[in-house]
């Protein structure tokens, strides 16, 4: 009996010994990638049985204080929601939509974030009756912060605004996959500081109207944004508008704008009309409604800069153009754009500062003489185009365009590339 024992307690221990011995099988382990504020987030996840039992997020290029931060409260609802059907972060919006991607694409499917509802439109703008002169101008401010420079049109008749658009430029990771102004690629380029592309706010609205909600919370996007400060402009007198931009309360006043530096905003059109009653009048008869006011971006002449042409139209018909060019030049006695010395600044190669052609014509024209021999100054070659494709249809400016003696039909004009002036205003007027 006893030698039966132990034979038995001698199986059973070796029993119970492999059983402590057995590893209990492993769960699956899974990764996914998503886009986040800063960069790609990757997101680890420990599978067992169908459930997630483990979540790890990686996200270096995260904002530290914000999305960074976030990361470790993502984790435990990925678990706790088993999946990516999570509450996100507030206040780290973009970072917390990267991680439900990066835990769909490691589940093997697909996230598609729900569309917002639509944000309430402004009304629409003030009916003009327009029998008259109608000019155009341009101007440039630090309406928002010091990290970005705006661009401001106004069309006036007399001192009644009738069309407005606005735009700011910023810089941008140039590794952000997002459309930067043209020749980013090319010499314009070769003057960015490391890893720094210039952007067009509305442009990359998407992307800018993202980063508003993470770090704001705004609820309306930056074109919309734009849309509503232009539309409370139309109709109004200067001294209207200017008078609102001085208050306290131009946010309030604004219907369907958001944005705290809307007073700012607002004086740059201020200024754009104000500009506008020096530049040349073109007669128009018809109602403020009918006219639209577009901006477009393109790469007229060579690689060094760019060119930002404004139309206003009614209908087919270009009523009014506007022409200016961006370019790099070497620190010195030239005013670069707003809030060059400032944070904006922080996006240049050293030594180098953002100029405005029209802003500083008389030191373009120089190095044209200089360089080419001109004897044209750069704005008045812009003039000059302006008021010939003035009073065209869109098809004809884009016929001429594309012609190979534009120059010699553009009386005034001596720059070579004036076909492509053109062509930037006929893609302005196109919308």
């Amino acid at each position: 009996m006893k030698k039966t024992a132990v034979i038995l307690l001698s199986g059973a221990l070796a029993l119970s010994m492999t059983a402590c011995g057995e590893k209990k099988p492993a769960g699956e382990t899974l990764t996914g990638t998503g886009k986040g504020y800063g960069g790609d987030v990757t997101v680890t996840l420990t599978r067992e049985s169908g459930t997630i039992t483990a979540c790890s997020i990686k996200g270096e290029k995260e904002t530290p204080e914000i999305g960074g931060k976030a990361l470790a409260d993502l984790e435990q609802q990925v678990v706790a929601a088993n999946g990516y059907d999570i509450d996100g972060v507030s206040g780290a919006t973009m970072t917390s939509k990267g991680v439900k991607a990066a835990v769909a694409a490691a589940l093997g499917e697909n996230y598609t974030e729900p569309t917002p509802a639509p944000a309430q439109t402004a009304p629409p703008a003030e009916k003009v009756e327009i029998e008259g002169g109608v000019q155009l101008g341009l101007a440039y401010a630090a309406a928002h912060g010091t990290k970005c420079f705006t661009e401001a049109y106004a069309a006036v008749q007399g001192d009644v605004i009738v069309a407005a658009y606005v735009d700011e430029f910023q810089f941008v990771a140039d590794d952000a996959g997002l459309e930067v102004v043209p020749n980013s690629d090319k010499g314009f380029g070769e003057s960015y500081a490391e890893g720094q592309a210039l952007a067009s706010k509305r442009v990359v609205a998407d992307y800018y109207s993202a980063l508003m909600a993470d770090h704001a919370g705004s609820t309306v996007r930056i074109d919309d944004n734009y849309d509503a400060i232009q539309t409370f402009a139309v109709g109004k007198t200067i001294a209207e508008v200017e008078s609102v931009a001085a208050g306290e309360g131009a946010v309030d006043a604004v219907s369907g704008a958001t944005l705290a530096d809307t007073a700012g905003y607002l004086s740059a059109i201020v200024q754009a009309a104000k500009n506008a009653q020096e530049t040349q009048a073109v007669e128009f008869s018809g109602s403020s409604d009918s006219l639209k006011l577009n901006v477009a971006y393109g790469a007229a002449h060579g690689d060094k800069c760019f060119t930002a042409a404004a139309a206003l139209t009614d209908g087919d018909k270009i009523v009014l153009s506007y022409l200016d060019e961006f370019q790099f030049t070497d620190a010195g006695d030239v005013k670069g754009v707003p809030n060059s010395d400032a944070e904006f600044a922080a996006g240049y190669a050293e030594g180098k500062v953002l100029i405005s052609k029209r802003m500083e014509a008389d030191y373009y024209s120089a190095l044209m003489a200089e360089h080419a021999g001109s004897t044209v100054p750069i704005d008045d070659n812009y003039d000059a185009i302006q008021a010939h494709v003035n009073g065209m249809t869109v098809a004809e400016a884009e016929a001429l365009a594309g012609s190979e003696n534009a120059v010699d039909a553009v009386s005034g004009a001596t720059l070579a590339d004036t076909a492509n002036y053109v062509g930037v205003i006929a893609k302005a007027a196109r919308g």
